[in-house]
């Protein structure tokens, strides 16, 4: 389980420091990039669950 959350942690990390590098002219708001960070497990988990369903 420690593990899991050092990988969530790493990504919401890695994809907070991507905000700083997005210029303002791009239209790529803050809050996008706060739902992209904490939304990636849920996506994934979702994705996942559907490519095991579908075998």
């Amino acid at each position: 389980m420690r593990e899991l959350l050092m990988v969530y942690l790493g990504g919401v990390i890695l994809l907070l420091m991507l905000c700083t590098t997005i210029d303002s002219e791009e239209k790529i708001g803050f809050d996008h990039i706060v739902i992209a960070a904490f939304g990636w497990p849920i996506f994934t988990s979702i994705l996942a669950l559907k490519a095991l369903s579908s075998r």
